[in-house]
């Protein structure tokens, strides 16, 4: 029986045209092989659905929307699935964050949402914050990079507001009740008395000044949000679409999350300090996982981080290393049904998450249109094969029995 390697870039897209990474990457094996690919779109979180207010992440509810579950986007909470897609103890009824280290200036204004990307002394200020004396138990974990997972092990109100700005040279906002019952307001009062406490410990830290020295900025901030309290509870993927089985590959994180709450296994990779390490990576697992899984669902990050950081030439180089990777472990997969798709358009030039079509290139199936070129452009004047994304694995489904 055949299997489903599904490889899932975080932020492959950009807006369709002719100057997108995708585009212009040199993706010399994967034109090798046009006459046997179909190319079309989809859109991983249909607009009805996509956050309508406010600043959002959207890769855990787009992963969701993809695996085919139509979620709400108010009803899902990022912290909880941060949590357990980083090996984290969760249990419903406690307050999860989703947590990046930050540096902030004296007048509480951002410099940099994610510490200049360095993380040096992390381990020790993490053990320095979970000092803290606080009237209830917490526990902040770091996870990958920048990012971490906060906890309040107590019934909290996810009803609140979050301190991130989002933009640089803004002050820290303050968390606010976004409901008037009295769990709510005693949160958010707890929550920004916290917040000070980890300022306070942060700046007075000896790590931060190790840190000035080094020329390195100061981590002195955390900046939290998309705070949940429970995980949803779906149908398992495997028994909605009658799977044998599957795993995700990925390293801490929301997609890992998802994928955990509706039934998969997990393979643990490293966070990727480059490129070549998150390919080195997956390629170790697929080697290791290949015989025992029906369905290989692999999460790549770093195309979305380029994107993040407006780095059009790092993203480029993402495309190309894929390519080469790709065509390195084709031998392995070459019979299998191969999926390349992405979760969100993540826009190089103002780093942002936008609504918008996403290519999705599937490889080895009944259909093939041989496109002209793989890029978004192409992608969309080749059409939407899967308007409902249920429909992918019910397609998927067929081709693989």
């Amino acid at each position: 029986m055949r299997k489903i390697i599904f490889f899932l870039i975080d932020g492959l897209a950009d807006y369709s045209n002719n100057f997108t990474p995708l585009k212009l990457a040199n993706k010399q094996f994967l034109n090798s092989i046009k006459n046997n690919i179909h190319l079309s779109h989809i859109y991983p979180v249909p607009q009805n659905y996509w956050p309508q207010k406010g600043n959002f992440s959207i890769s855990g509810i787009a992963n969701l929307h993809i695996l085919g579950y139509k979620i709400n986007s108010e009803k899902f909470k990022r912290g909880p699935y941060e949590a357990i897609g980083s090996n984290i103890e969760f249990i419903n009824g406690w307050l999860a964050f989703r947590a990046n280290f930050a540096t902030i200036d004296e007048n509480l204004r951002v410099i940099d949402r994610r510490a200049g990307r360095n993380i040096f002394g992390f381990k020790k200020l993490v053990k320095e914050i979970n000092k803290i004396e606080f009237e209830i138990p917490f526990k902040f974990h770091h996870t990958s990079g920048h990012r971490g997972v906060l906890i309040f092990k107590s019934k909290l109100s996810d009803k609140i507001s979050e301190n991130d700005p989002y933009v640089i040279k803004k002050r820290l906002k303050k968390i606010k009740p976004l409901s008037k019952d009295s769990l709510t307001i005693k949160t958010s009062k707890l929550i920004n008395k916290f917040l000070e406490l980890v300022y306070k410990k942060l700046s007075e830290s000896k790590i931060n000044q190790e840190r000035k020295r080094k020329g390195l900025m100061e981590t002195n901030c955390l900046l939290i949000r998309e705070a949940g309290n429970k995980i949803l509870k779906l149908k398992n993927f495997f028994e909605k679409y009658e799977f044998k089985n599957g795993i995700i590959v990925a390293a801490n994180g929301v997609d890992k999350g998802t994928c955990l709450s509706v039934g998969f296994k997990k393979y643990d990779l490293d966070y990727p300090k480059k490129i070549e390490d998150e390919f080195k990576n997956v390629k170790k697992a697929l080697y290791k996982i290949y015989k025992n899984y029906q369905i290989i669902y692999c999460h790549f990050k770093k195309a979305d981080e380029f994107s993040h950081d407006r780095n059009f030439k790092g993203k480029k180089e993402f495309f190309e290393k894929f390519d080469k990777f790709f065509k390195n472990i084709f031998h392995l997969i070459q019979k299998d049904i191969i999926v390349i798709t992405g979760d969100h358009i993540t826009s190089i030039k103002d780093g942002q998450h936008k609504f918008g079509p996403v290519p999705f290139i599937l490889i080895n199936s009944a259909l093939k249109n041989n496109p002209t070129e793989i890029s978004e452009i192409v992608s969309i004047k080749m059409g939407q094969l899967f308007k409902n994304n249920a429909k992918i694995w019910h397609f998927l489904k067929k081709n693989v029995s």
